[in-house]
């Protein structure tokens, strides 16, 4: 089989080929051909060594996949040989290699969740749906009605957080992008206004009649975290997902959250995974259904060969993808 490797962490000429045995399963788990493989920027940074002791070299990254069932150790039920499947490598990792290893409850398959899943919108969207369907619904509870604000409108977890919102009946969803060349392409998720980063307070307070959203899901960080409290209405949820800015962590005066009825909420769909694996199951099983069945749209920005992983993460690094990259096996 081969895999890429990353010995320690650094820049792009970390990610080296290897040759190795194939991968047998291990006990509970089975072992997918894989045909597409899904890069993301929790990659990158895990690449750059930003999780430190959590996440130890050496390393094959890569979070989700989809192919063929390929081995199924004893004990494991509901799959055949050569049954199409998409698959989380949540917590074990792997992605990035001609044979994975997959829990049960992590891997749905293909021939069930719906003919209108193919191959490569299944590696793309698995772990970002995934992740947008259990902040949305689990962790921001939007209602009916709702008005919602999502950072990185563009990016492969926003677009699908702005429309699982608008699917779970918020009343507005906002976005807001990096830069204007973005606001076109945000457009295609279905947000009801779209602004740029750097003037969204003003923006939000003027669309909203200075009451505020209800929630902000903020997968960016830095800055953007205090900005976003204050275009919160009393009892308004802030929803962290993420931290594609790398910038430094923002602390928050918990008085004054106090005050003005505000909450912060986290949420990491791998650090969720290992306490409540059927849960997240259940949530991925729940959230390729919105592909199949109810029109939810995913963008596949670029797909590259899987010797070109480097370039795959320089694109992301550069900040230029709009959508969701795949490494081909």
């Amino acid at each position: 089989m081969k895999s890429i490797v990353i010995q320690q962490s650094g820049g792009l000429d970390t990610l080296q080929e290897k040759e190795s045995p194939d991968m047998k399963p291990m006990p509970g788990m089975l072992t997918i051909d894989v045909v597409y493989a899904g890069v993301g920027y929790v990659d990158v940074m895990m690449r750059r060594g930003e999780f430190g002791p959590l996440v130890p070299f050496p390393l094959t990254p890569g979070l989700e996949v989809s192919g063929y069932v390929r081995e199924i150790s004893d004990g494991v039920e509901g799959f055949y040989i050569g049954q199409p499947v998409a698959a989380m490598t949540l917590g074990t990792y792997g992605g990035y290699a001609s044979i994975v290893q997959a829990r049960p409850e992590f891997t749905i398959p293909l021939d069930q969740a719906g003919a209108a899943i193919d191959m490569a919108t299944a590696a793309a969207a698995i772990v970002n749906l995934t992740t947008a369907y259990m902040a949305v619904r689990h962790v921001g509870k939007v209602r009916p009605g709702d008005q919602v604000l999502i950072h990185g409108a563009a990016g492969g977890l926003g677009s699908y957080l702005g429309q699982v919102a608008k699917w779970s009946g918020a009343g507005k969803v906002y976005g807001t992008v990096g830069s204007m060349e973005k606001l076109q392409h945000a457009a295609s998720f279905g947000y009801d206004e779209l602004f740029v980063r750097s003037d969204f307070v003003k923006q939000i307070r003027q669309a909203t009649e200075q009451q505020g959203v209800h929630s902000v899901f903020d997968p960016v960080g830095g800055e953007m975290r205090k900005m976003s409290l204050e275009v919160l209405r009393s009892l308004g949820q802030l929803v962290v997902v993420g931290n594609a800015s790398g910038k430094e962590d923002v602390m928050y005066a918990s008085n004054e959250l106090w005050i003005q009825s505000k909450t912060v909420s986290g949420f990491a769909l791998g650090v969720y995974a290992q306490f409540a694996p059927e849960e997240v199951g259940r949530a991925a099983r729940e959230a390729l259904q919105l592909i199949a069945n109810h029109g939810i749209h995913t963008e596949i920005f670029g797909i590259y060969p899987f010797e070109k992983a480097a370039e795959a993460h320089a694109q992301l690094e550069a900040g230029n993808t709009v959508g969701k990259l795949l490494l081909q096996m």
